[in-house]
């Protein structure tokens, strides 16, 4: 429903899956049947072709086809999502650094990308026209050699980023705080504050659902209760081009004639 401020520019959402790899394929079962049908159509599936450097994509030939067939774009999520243990990062996630694109210089990147690029057009047939960084986190060598490397754009935290093009803002409201289930609990209350303010206020944003989300109760009572809110409200699931094309029409619309 446009407004009167920001026409179009509203009461829309994003549909995203992280981190998928073969080794979550109920998870991901249980988080597209979350969306409406309309929005699974609509789905950024962003992938992980080589998780944690050992389950490789290539490996699982029943999942790739079935993730294959699935509606949505799919999306380059780095090429193993780690760059290792890391006590920082054991101590405040729980886990190692899932950072992989955050310090890569540019040789490195290039080969993840093209390793990444080269694995989802061996299995599924698709090369990706988008890259996701695991944690919205790439480093300044990063966008360069995605653009070297043809890709349409990237997804940060906060922006959709199409080369050539002015960034859209579009922020990416996350579930996932890794299993400090103390932490957790803190971050999943101050949610609850950030969800409402986003709904109440009609502002677009991404919903980004990841594998640990289903499995934590609360968790995903959460994501559930958001799913059916944004459905009683009315709210309309786009994909990240047709959001792009709407902001691209908006900004159009306001140069002077």
């Amino acid at each position: 429903m446009p407004n009167d401020r920001n026409p179009g520019w509203t009461r829309f959402y994003v549909p995203e899956i992280h981190d998928i790899h073969p080794a979550m394929q109920a998870e991901l079962a249980a988080m597209s049947a979350l969306w409406p049908a309309q929005a699974r159509e609509r789905c950024a599936l962003l992938v992980v072709p080589f998780w944690m450097g050992e389950l490789a994509l290539a490996d699982h030939p029943d999942f790739w086809t079935a993730l294959a067939a699935m509606p949505g774009e799919k999306v380059l999520h780095g090429w193993t999502h780690t760059l290792g243990p890391d006590l920082w990062n054991w101590l405040l996630y729980g886990h190692d650094n899932r950072s992989e694109f955050a310090r890569l210089s540019a040789d490195e990147a290039r080969r993840r990308l093209a390793d990444g690029v080269a694995a989802l057009e061996n299995t599924m047939g698709v090369r990706p026209r988008w890259f996701c960084a695991p944690r919205w986190q790439q480093s300044a060598a990063v966008a360069p050699v995605l653009k070297e490397a043809g890709f349409t754009g990237y997804m940060l935290r906060n922006r959709l980023v199409r080369f050539g093009e002015e960034p859209v803002p579009l922020p990416a409201l996350c579930f996932d705080e890794g299993p400090r289930k103390t932490k957790a609990a803190l971050l999943r209350r101050l949610r609850e504050h950030t969800i409402d303010r986003l709904v109440s206020a009609g502002k677009p944003f991404r919903v980004t659902l990841h594998p640990d989300d289903v499995n934590d109760a609360p968790t995903w009572d959460q994501a559930t209760r958001l799913m059916a809110r944004l459905a009683r409200e009315g709210w309309e699931p786009l994909s990240a081009e047709e959001a792009i094309a709407r902001w691209r029409a908006l900004q159009g619309a306001r140069q002077p004639a």
